[in-house]
């Protein structure tokens, strides 16, 4: 069983990539669909999501709860599916919203200018200049999102296990390298994994759960799991303790978490603090 995310740039085969590492291992091979998923968890249609997702990081400096809601609907859909163990994932930032995951792969494709450039143009019927303002614009944002979500360069070779360049290498090449790397004792998943794995799905419900109740939507919580046990911790700002009792919010969150399937206990540690300061 594998677990596989693959990262690159627009038009740069990241799909006939996924699609054909997939195929040969025979596990499920998802993309876009996964927004399908999560804007049920959110309540929002996945064209709404989508956008949602694909706004102006500078526009979501005014709308933290919402950011967090639909990032939180993402990689809640993503721990489901991960939590059996085998997917190659091909979507939006498969390797951050994983991070911590153990025995997952982390590809980042690499193609030629040129390439992408015929790709954009035969699909969307562009100009040359066009087309290449239209990747330029592409890469520029996701580099942006990466950088406010998580706080990283998605160029940073550090973030992935493999580097592949289709510079002078095929896609079939490429799935070649990532199965047989795929197949590496470090990248299999053993029962330990399968627990953390559960642990890590379990963890991402509750952090939906969180993120679309109206008592901590928009709350800077951190969520940790083990074996049913969930630990929730974080700074909560003074003016929402004072709104509802420090007692009634600990108690609506304990609710909040605990009603979660899968948790059977909750270890609750949270701080006030002044957002003026």
């Amino acid at each position: 069983m594998s677990i596989i995310t693959i990262s690159r740039g627009s038009m740069s085969g990241g799909q006939a990539l996924a699609e054909c590492v997939a195929s040969a291992l025979g596990v499920p091979c998802i993309g876009r669909e996964i927004l399908v998923s999560a804007a049920g968890k959110v309540g929002v249609s996945a064209e709404q999501l989508s956008q949602n997702l694909e706004k102006s990081p500078g526009l979501w400096d005014r709308f933290t709860s919402e950011r967090n809601l639909y990032v939180a609907g993402v990689q809640a859909a993503l721990a489901d599916l991960v939590a059996s163990g085998s997917v190659v994932y091909h979507g939006h930032a498969g390797h951050l919203l994983l991070r911590g995951v153990p025995a997952v792969l982390r590809v980042r494709l690499i193609a030629p200018l040129s390439m992408r450039l015929r790709a954009v143009m035969e699909r969307q019927h562009l100009k040359p200049d066009a087309a290449h303002a239209y990747i330029q614009k592409v890469d520029e944002e996701r580099v942006r999102w990466a950088r406010f979500l998580y706080g990283v360069d998605l160029r940073d070779p550090g973030l992935y296990d493999l580097v592949l360049s289709l510079e002078s290498m095929s896609i079939r090449s490429a799935c070649n390298v990532v199965v047989a790397t795929a197949c590496q004792a470090e990248f299999q998943v053993g029962d330990d994994t399968k627990a953390k794995l559960a642990d890590f799905a379990l963890a991402s419900r509750v952090k939906l759960s969180l993120a679309t109740n109206a008592a901590s939507r928009g709350l800077d919580l951190t969520v940790k799991a083990e074996r049913g046990t969930v630990t929730v911790s974080g700074d909560v700002p003074q003016a929402a303790r004072l709104a509802s009792t420090s007692d009634r919010l600990e108690k609506e969150l304990r609710e909040i978490v605990a009603a979660v399937e899968g948790v059977s206990g909750v270890d609750l540690s949270v701080r006030p603090f002044d957002p003026r300061v």
